[in-house]
């Protein structure tokens, strides 16, 4: 049974996910950086190691433009994808 990985990065850590039992593809569950979670909308990747080189990628882009995120939905043109933010809760 595969349940996913958790990998550290930087001063958050990298969420991924099989996309079902015994399956190839996997999905970026959440990119988690000092107590808030990025959340990219759903996109399969064809191997574990994509999918975490893409989650850093992102963790990356995110961690230089943070300030361009609000609470709520943005769209990343550079990157071709939408996410989702949840603020660190007080």
């Amino acid at each position: 049974m595969n349940i996913g990985i958790i990998k550290p990065y930087n001063s958050g850590f990298l969420e991924i996910l099989p996309e079902g039992e015994s399956s190839d593809y996997w999905l970026i569950a959440g990119i988690h950086i000092n107590g808030e979670v990025f959340f990219p909308s759903p996109q399969l990747y064809r191997s574990e190691g994509v999918a975490l080189a893409r989650a850093a990628k992102l963790y990356d882009w995110i961690a230089d433009h943070k300030q361009q995120i609000s609470d709520g939905d943005y769209y990343c043109s550079q990157l071709n994808l939408c996410l989702w933010h949840q603020p660190k809760l007080s």
